[in-house]
C-alpha cells in the first residue's frame, strides 16, 4: 500500500508498482484545462489518481488490459475523493472505442521489446511491452487524441528516438521534453515528452530528483509536495 495526501493505492495484485516514473509523469504531465483524460495502461491508477486530483472538472477514463490490475485500479478510484469522475475499463487500448476524442493522454507504457521475456506473464506484459508496441501505443494516440490535444508520457532514454520516430509517423511531434534525472550530475535515464499534432520548437523541462541520496531537489519537492506525506 502506498499513502498519498489526498489518496491511497492499494497494489499488492498489480505486476508494476508505484515509482519514482509513475510519480513525476502524473505531476508533469500538462492536464489543466482538459475536459476528457485517457490513461492507457493504468495498473495501480495512479496516473488517473493524480490527474483526477489536479484537474477537477475533467471525466477520467483509465484502461487496463490486465484483469488483476483493472480490478484493483478501479477499487483504488472507488476509494478516492473522484470516483464519480473515473472510469477503469479492463481492455486493450488498441480496441477502443471513444464517444469523444481526449484532451489529454498520458501513459507510463512498457519499457522493454517485446522479444524479452519474464518469468512472471502479468510482469511481462507491464515491463516488456509483450501486448502493446510503441508503434500502436502511438497509432491509438493518433486515433484518440483531440486535434488541439496532447499526449504525455515516459520512456527510458535508450528509446526516445524509437518512439518519436512512431510518433511522426502518425503526425504528433514532441512539444516539450524533461530529460529526468534520478541523481544530480549523472545522465538522465528516463525521458519526459509531451506531444501534439502541430510540429514546434521543443520546450525543455529536465527534471533532477536528488542533490545526493537521499537528499531530493527544490525542484522534485515543488513536483510532488501536492502529493506525497514527506514532502
Amino acid at each position: 500500500m502506498f499513502r498519498f495526501k489526498r489518496f491511497t493505492i492499494r497494489q499488492d495484485r498489480c505486476a508494476m508498482k508505484v515509482g519514482t516514473d509513475g510519480a513525476v509523469l502524473g505531476a508533469w504531465a500538462a492536464v489543466e484545462g482538459a475536459r476528457r483524460i485517457l490513461d492507457i495502461g493504468t495498473g495501480t491508477g495512479l496516473l488517473a489518481l493524480m490527474a483526477a486530483q489536479r484537474n477537477a472538472e475533467a471525466r477520467i477514463d483509465a484502461v487496463e488490459i490486465d484483469e488483476a490490475a483493472a480490478e484493483q485500479a478501479q477499487e483504488n478510484a472507488r476509494a478516492s475523493p473522484w470516483a464519480d469522475r473515473i472510469r477503469v475499463h479492463r481492455m486493450d487500448a488498441r480496441r477502443l472505442i471513444a464517444s469523444e476524442p481526449y484532451d489529454v493522454v498520458i501513459c507510463n507504457p512498457p519499457y522493454y521489446p517485446g522479444e524479452m521475456s519474464a518469468s512472471d506473464a502479468s510482469a511481462s506484459i507491464a515491463k516488456h511491452g509483450a501486448e502493446l508496441k510503441l508503434d500502436e501505443l502511438m497509432a491509438s494516440v493518433h486515433r484518440l487524441l483531440a486535434d488541439e490535444g496532447r499526449f504525455a508520457v515516459i520512456v527510458p532514454a535508450n528509446r526516445e528516438r524509437e518512439l518519436r520516430a512512431a510518433a511522426e509517423g502518425v503526425g504528433l511531434h514532441a512539444v516539450r521534453r524533461g530529460p529526468l534525472h534520478y541523481l544530480e550530475g549523472r545522465p538522465f535515464k528516463r525521458v519526459l515528452l509531451e506531444f501534439a499534432r502541430h510540429a514546434g520548437e521543443v520546450e525543455q523541462a529536465p527534471v533532477t530528483v536528488e542533490h545526493a541520496p537521499g537528499r531530493y531537489t527544490e525542484q522534485y519537492r515543488a513536483l510532488l509536495a501536492p502529493f506525497m506525506l514527506h514532502f
